[in-house]
């Protein structure tokens, strides 16, 4: 019998299966890693609002990505020395969550590419 994995054990856990506790352990640990602070919110209640309907539109797949994003274009000042899933889903949303799901619709075509070719090579 295999152990469960918990669902804040984000480096074990598949993307497939992330939750709201997830990506909240998620961010605070990116968060610590990158910018040396600990994470922090105004209200985890929101925040937690948001990042539960942005898994039910668009997958949790999609919301790693677009927070992988969000830390890989914040560039932290003195004023604002970290950044958080509210400052994400306000501000850098529109500018990077459609790269995201075009990058992802770019690599389900090419996964479904493969796929057609080796369905074809297999009936020739």
């Amino acid at each position: 019998m295999t152990a469960k994995i918990s669902v804040k054990d984000w480096r074990n856990l598949p993307t497939t299966h992330w939750t709201v506790t997830t990506f909240r352990e998620y961010l605070a640990d990116q968060h610590e890693a990158k910018y040396g602070i600990k994470y922090t919110a105004r209200s985890y209640a929101i925040e937690g609002r948001w990042l539960k309907s942005m898994i039910a539109e668009h997958g949790p797949e999609i919301l790693k990505a677009f927070i992988d994003g969000c830390f890989a274009e914040y560039k932290p000042t003195r004023d604002y020395p970290g950044l958080n899933f509210a400052f994400m889903f306000s501000y850098q949303r529109a500018r990077i969550l459609p790269r995201v799901m075009a990058e992802a619709k770019r690599r389900q075509a090419v996964q479904q590419a493969v796929e057609e070719t080796e369905d074809i090579s297999d009936w020739l």
